[in-house]
């Protein structure tokens, strides 16, 4: 991918990356903000003119509304002015402020150094508290020529591979019962590999490689305690979709999220070895149709309808020789009329 930007002279205006890469903020929420923030500061131009100028239709202005109120870049108050009458106060900033931040910008607050409520500025000089900081930084003074950019942090250490242990002898087996096992150490960044994962599955749940580092041992009693990567990345992940700061819901949950065990599986009764009825019984050796089984009692070599019979076999033959034998008395005999 190829750039050419030619740093504008004049009619320019400084917008945050946050605003135009933000995947939460749609194109129509973004055009107003940025069309917003282009104006002078001395314009009242409120966001219905703008969305009538920027050709966006009524339902999509009110959609891009919420969102931009949803995400903290828009605050407006409804007020009753001096004559009774209501009016609303709009106010947009190119930094995400809370309510509290917002009521401070507008009546001119700001807060003082050290303390957590806001003070408005007096006459005196030096006004009542001090300077805030900047949400962007700006262009340095002077060029030093010099290298300005962040360093990266330091390369772990490598881990001293293992030596191989001795195999120990066989043991004689023995049943098997469901005891409670202490579970294995999680492997050598095993920790951080998840918690880079949860990008995958949630987007906003990008980490820098510092804060993978400084959150991997919170993450470690939970691979310690047995839990499955896809059981962790699951309770880590859901219901983020409307949280407005994934990052400290993350945060809060590896420290006190973390789920239980689920309970051992109930103990499997061993199976007894039954044998087959089958083996027990043998063929008769009178004379039938098909093969006859039978349980033998004391060592018989036929069934009880062949000794019932006598000794002797039966001769009757084959079983389509005993079928015409049945059927030709019935032959010969009348017919019913």
């Amino acid at each position: 991918m190829l750039r050419h930007v030619i740093s504008a002279a004049r009619a320019f205006a400084q917008i945050p990356h946050g605003i135009i890469r933000s995947p939460r903020l749609t194109s129509d929420a973004k055009n107003l903000l940025i069309w917003q923030l282009s104006l002078h500061p001395d314009d009242r131009e409120c966001l219905s003119d703008t969305a009538r100028k920027a050709g966006i239709p009524k339902t999509a202005f009110q959609r891009a509304k919420r969102t931009l109120l949803a995400e903290g870049y828009l605050h407006e108050w409804r007020m009753q002015a001096a004559q009774g009458r209501f009016t609303t106060v709009q106010l947009v900033s190119n930094v995400v402020l809370t309510p509290e931040e917002a009521a401070a910008v507008r009546d001119g607050r700001r807060r003082a150094p050290g303390a957590s409520r806001l003070v408005a500025p007096s006459a005196a000089e030096p006004a009542v508290g001090g300077p805030n900081d900047r949400a962007v930084g700006g262009q340095p003074k002077k060029n030093t020529r010099e290298n300005t950019h962040r360093p990266t942090a330091p390369a772990r250490p490598p881990v001293p591979a293992r030596r191989p242990e001795a195999p120990e002898a066989p043991e004689a087996p023995q049943a098997v019962q469901p005891a409670a096992t202490a579970p294995a150490p999680p492997e050598d960044g095993a920790a951080e590999e998840l918690l880079r994962s949860l990008a995958r599955t949630q987007p906003r749940l990008a980490l820098s490689a510092r804060t993978v580092r400084s959150w991997a041992p919170l993450l470690e009693p939970w691979l310690a305690g047995g839990l499955s990567p896809a059981r962790i990345r699951e309770a880590l992940t859901q219901g983020l979709s409307d949280a407005r700061s994934p990052l400290g819901v993350l945060r809060w949950r590896l420290e006190h999220a973390r789920p239980e065990l689920p309970p051992p599986p109930p103990p499997v009764p061993p199976v007894e070895h039954v044998q087959p009825r089958v083996t027990a019984m043998r063929e008769c050796e009178g004379t039938h149709t098909q093969p006859l089984l039978f349980r033998p009692v004391d060592g018989e070599t036929r069934c009880p309808a062949c000794r019932s019979g006598g000794d002797a076999p039966r001769s009757v033959g084959s079983g389509f020789a005993a079928f015409l034998a049945a059927r030709a008395p019935r032959a010969a005999g009348p017919r019913p009329v």
